[in-house]
């Protein structure tokens, strides 16, 4: 795998004249929030198409109400697109600002999909109100999984709001989604096909397919509208793992509902065995081909990664399932051998290569991203500018020695020293990214390089006990 990007020799420094950057252009990209909507009114009307043919066929009761609600909600929604995309293409034939027309994109799409979400709320909360055990016991082992994919990303970790936000689409979109969906796809399959080889591989692919598209179609939202944030194929792992640990939060929910027996065995299941080799490692392996896509310039490269990425996941996920389904995994009449001992291995044999080659992803992205890290590192000390020195590229090109100047810092007393090296580290950290972003075509960022280099020189203008920023690296 080679490294899509150029020499830092090669990055031209940026402009000072032209627009200011509160008006340019190119920082307000209506190409990838029209994307996100696009996407978005797409999901809603496969959760109408799903509930059309539940109504219709009225093979369950449930299924039937259920459909009734969603195409009333959808086409209020639609309805708002409507006079959204009216209100939008007013505003554009105005002749406003890039930010006016952003703006009014932004809330008129949240203003379309409000109904829709707050549907999704109210049958989340009414879940976890029924599985209320489960839902206790889920939130310690969630959370510890969600700060292990977010400390993946060693040099740059995403904001805690943007964590927050992949799992809510986890929890709420995705689940809410597969629900509708699968749902349907179950009961025409109970109906139509016959018990057997085919019912199996059959059922298994409405589980899988869909849950991985909805999954997926979050990851590439969140990409598209966090792309300041998101730096790569790791940081697309990383945000797809944490779409996959929601999901997976309410898909445990949805099988905690019985006694406490149940609800301890499905917690030992799926929220400590399972817990880092489902969902988030399915959903992870589509980040990693949609973060790589982001850096590609290609279209046809682009569909390959994403694309590659999904199909991996589906064939990983419809592997499971169908053995699964159709109890084809190792069983044992000891119930703790069978709890202990078989089921973990169960789960190593059929998941495990998936979780493997997510590790190697996330090894052959923090290689790249480090490498990438170090080029721009020696190119902002060359140019001289003083935000980073030689000196200093040893040390913020290694997370755990920027960690180790930081807890000496703190070792000598001054927890003020500690917090501002934090920021200072940063901020650098910050300023390389900028310039990596920039080497691969995007627009500058919100804080450009100059204000950038600015805050760094004040950080360092105050004062910082001698030695706290450069650490020995041997």
């Amino acid at each position: 795998m080679t490294e899509p990007t150029a020499q830092p020799s090669s990055v031209p420094e940026p402009s000072s004249s032209g627009a200011s950057p509160a008006e340019e252009p190119k920082r307000y990209r209506l190409d990838r929030l029209g994307a996100a909507f696009t996407i978005g009114e797409g999901l809603l009307l496969l959760i109408a198409a799903a509930s059309a043919v539940g109504i219709i066929r009225n093979d369950d009761p449930g299924v039937r109400v259920l459909g009734v609600i969603n195409m009333v909600v959808t086409g209020i929604a639609m309805f708002a697109a409507v006079v959204a995309a009216a209100i939008v293409i007013m505003v554009s034939i105005s002749g406003r600002s890039p930010r006016a027309r952003f703006l009014t994109w932004a809330i008129g799409g949240a203003l379309v999909f409000a109904i829709p979400a707050t549907l999704f709320v109210l049958v989340t909360l009414l879940q976890a109100g029924l599985a209320w055990q489960g839902t206790l016991l889920s939130i310690p082992t969630t959370v510890f999984a969600l700060l292990t994919f977010r400390r993946m990303q060693r040099n740059r970790k995403p904001p805690w709001l943007l964590v927050l936000v992949a799992f809510a689409w986890g929890v709420l979109v995705a689940g809410y989604f597969s629900q509708i969906v699968e749902g349907v796809l179950h009961v025409v399959i109970t109906v139509e096909v016959l018990p057997g080889t085919a019912a199996i591989i059959a059922h298994a692919a409405a589980a899988a397919v869909p849950e991985e598209l909805v999954k997926g179609a979050g990851v590439v939202v969140i990409v598209l509208l966090a792309w300041r944030r998101i730096d790569g194929m790791l940081g697309g792992i990383v945000i797809g793992a944490c779409v996959g640990l929601g999901f997976q939060f309410v898909e445990s929910m949805t099988y905690m509902t019985s006694g406490f027996d149940t609800v301890l065995y499905q917690h030992w299941y799926r929220q400590v065995t399972g817990l880092l080799v489902g969902h988030a490692t399915y959903t992870g392996i589509i980040g990693a081909g949609v973060g790589l896509a982001m850096q590609l310039t290609d279209w046809r490269k682009r569909v390959v990664c994403a694309g590659g990425g999904f199909a991996f996941a589906v064939a990983a996920h419809l592997v499971w399932d169908i053995f699964a389904m159709g109890r084809l995994y190792w069983e044992s009449d000891n119930s703790l051998l069978q709890l202990f001992v078989v089921q973990p291995l169960n789960l190593i044999v059929l998941k495990g290569p998936a979780f493997a080659v997510l590790l190697l992803l996330v090894v052959i992205a923090l290689r790249l991203e480090t490498r990438a890290l170090y080029r721009h590192l020696r190119a902002e000390a060359d140019s001289r500018h003083g935000a980073v020195t030689p000196a200093e590229v040893p040390v913020l090109v290694n997370a755990s020695l920027r960690f180790r100047a930081r807890v000496q810092a703190l070792w000598r007393g001054n927890h003020r020293d500690y917090l501002r090296l934090h920021r200072l580290h940063a901020a650098q950290v910050d300023l390389v990214f900028a310039r990596w972003r920039r080497e691969q075509g995007d627009p500058p960022s919100p804080e450009t390089e100059e204000s950038l280099r600015h805050r760094i020189q004040q950080l360092k203008a105050e004062t910082v006990p001698p030695g706290a920023v450069v650490v020995d690296p041997h």
